[in-house]
């Protein structure tokens, strides 16, 4: 939904940058929001909002409990979500992309590649950060690439081209 980025003044105020094409609707006073991703050891498990406003191409955030810089430093780089609970219920063949990360991706044919790491959306295009021997291989999310997700089996299945794994 939105990746923190920086404290803003002096008052807890959070700079973000939304990952939601919905910030009037979903940035309401006392909404709560889960962190989602990698988090530092002892941060809660949810924020909620207290008050947002647009500001200079993203949000200014300020959660309850977060009221001077410092506070709001700590939050740098954390990413917010809705709980699972408030999302839409998706059709059979979609899904969120948080969702993808921790599937296991196997080349088409049946080699396994390693784990979806991270995902990426960069100028309109979304990638997956894939392990690989060690290293991130960025794999472009596009349906001629990736050609199935399958939930319950908790892969995703990759026909790459020619040198794609190997850059």
């Amino acid at each position: 939904m939105a990746r923190l980025l920086r404290a803003h003044g002096l008052a807890g105020e959070v700079f973000a940058a939304l990952e939601t094409s919905d910030p009037e609707v979903l940035f309401t006073a006392g909404r709560a929001f889960r962190l989602a991703g990698e988090r530092p050891v002892g941060t809660e498990e949810e924020l909620v909002l207290e008050s947002a406003r647009p500001h200079g191409g993203g949000w200014l955030l300020r959660f309850r409990g977060r009221e001077d810089r410092d506070a709001a430093e700590r939050l740098r780089g954390l990413e917010i979500a809705l709980p699972d609970d408030e999302l839409r219920p998706l059709a059979e063949d979609e899904f969120y992309l948080h969702e993808l990360i921790g599937l296991e991706a196997w080349r088409e044919g049946g080699d396994r590649i390693g784990p979806v790491r991270d995902v990426y959306e960069a100028g309109g295009r979304v990638l997956l950060g894939v392990e690989a021997e060690g290293r991130e291989r960025l794999v472009p999310f596009r349906r001629e690439i990736v050609t199935r997700v399958d939930r319950e089996a908790r892969r995703v299945w990759i026909d790459p081209p020619a040198g794609l794994l190997e850059l």
